[in-house]
């Protein structure tokens, strides 16, 4: 994005980051509509506080503009409250910062010393990284929900919704977001139907596997079973194997493990 851009709008940007008064951000964000800034509001989308992201999406669901949606249903972070900072804990400071470098004629830190000072250092970066993917799989931002929720209304009447909706199974780097995405597609016949019409294979199974639900697994196979791509498609294995897994009848299941020579 064009820095003059943050410098033509920094107003907007400065009322929406604030997110106080209801009547200052709906100007704002009127304003930014008003020019077409979808790529803006897309950045506001994923920083923005809880108050003006969720009359965003209401205000770009309405009019049609799912491209921030998906961003801040696929990017966003939960917002939450610093922890207060306590006293640091004994040994949080460097282990021999005292003694790295020895004075003239003293003996060094043996080198077995400092392997495994060197060694704990690493295990307790690893420990850190673990830590940060772990708190990543238990966000559990609102905004998110709200998203998907309003995305949801609109799936049987408008396809890009639903092609948002798609995206945000497929690529959210959230998984309760991206299973929730998955849900609300996988249960929805209408949805599912247009999907398999489409010949969409692999974005059914995606959702499936996304959803983490047998029962959506087995809404797919059946979906699949009824309409299934041509023999020569690059996707008519993969349909097979599917229904091989997941289909409710066995003669189906034997049907598809028969074309797939097993």
């Amino acid at each position: 994005m064009d820095a003059q851009t943050m410098v033509a709008w920094s107003k907007q940007i400065e009322t929406l980051m604030e997110g106080n008064l209801e009547k200052h951000v709906r100007d704002a964000l009127d304003e930014l509509i008003a020019a077409e800034q979808w790529e803006l509001l897309s950045h506001l989308m994923l920083t923005g506080p809880e108050f003006s992201v969720r009359r965003m999406t209401i205000a770009l669901a309405e009019l049609g503009v799912f491209e921030p949606l998906v961003a801040g249903a696929c990017l966003r972070r939960e917002v939450r409250r610093s922890a207060a900072t306590g006293p640091a804990r004994l040994g949080g400071g460097a282990i021999f910062r005292d003694f790295e470098a020895p004075a003239e004629g003293e003996a060094a830190i043996p080198d077995h010393i400092m392997e495994e000072a060197e060694a704990i250092s690493r295990s307790a970066d690893q420990s850190r990284r673990i830590a940060a993917r772990h708190e990543a799989q238990l966000d559990r931002d609102a905004v998110r929900h709200h998203i998907v929720d309003t995305l949801a209304e609109l799936l049987n009447t408008n396809e890009a919704a639903m092609e948002a909706m798609i995206a945000i199974a497929r690529c959210s780097v959230f998984e309760e977001t991206a299973r929730m995405a998955a849900m609300k597609l996988g249960n929805n016949n209408i949805v599912m139907g247009r999907i398999s019409r489409a010949g969409r294979v692999l974005d059914m199974i995606a959702v499936g596997e996304a959803s983490g639900s047998m029962a959506v697994h087995t809404i797919i196979a059946r979906s699949l079973a009824q309409s299934m791509p041509d023999s020569s498609h690059p996707s008519y294995r993969v349909a097979l194997e599917h229904i091989a897994g997941h289909h409710p009848q066995e003669a189906t299941k034997r049907a598809a493990l028969k074309a797939l020579g097993r």
